[in-house]
């Protein structure tokens, strides 16, 4: 299963959060890592109420997110699968752009263009999450092209 499909099927249909609470804190943390590696508690705070406004997530028996992120243990195992599927994704990304040049066609690997159910999602999700977060001009450009 790709990684976007594994993603999809985790918030599922309606961005409704399937996991638990603590799989949610451990996939904020992670984006928030992603965007700064050296990311400050209040920037997790404000990822995982950002998070919110795109997706439904059930966080009890936590008060909300800042409960959570205090008195919570964050469960990695589904990042774990993610970030490994990612790394893989971008291995044969990196080889394809290696064997073919840098303007290779990255087919299903390219979530910017692969007509994919798991990158359409993936794509929704981060130009709804863009009226929410400032991300990097670079990404910002992208963005606009969506």
């Amino acid at each position: 299963m790709g990684v976007l499909s594994f993603i999809t099927r985790l918030l599922g249909l309606g961005r409704r959060f399937s996991g638990t609470p603590e799989q949610y804190l451990a996939m904020v943390q992670y984006m928030a890592k992603k965007n700064n590696a050296e990311y400050t508690a209040e920037e997790l705070l404000q990822w995982g109420e950002v998070m919110q406004k795109v997706m439904k997530v059930n966080l009890e028996p936590y008060q909300d997110f800042r409960d959570l992120a205090e008195n919570g243990t964050p469960d990695l195992s589904m990042i774990e699968k993610v970030d490994g599927k990612v790394k893989e994704m971008e291995q044969r990304r990196d080889l394809k752009q290696a064997i073919y040049g840098p303007d290779a066609d990255l087919g299903d690997d390219d979530v910017m263009k692969s007509n994919d159910e798991g990158a359409v999602f993936a794509r929704k999700m981060v130009k709804d999450l863009s009226q929410h977060v400032r991300f990097p001009d670079e990404e910002e450009r992208k963005l606009d092209d969506l």
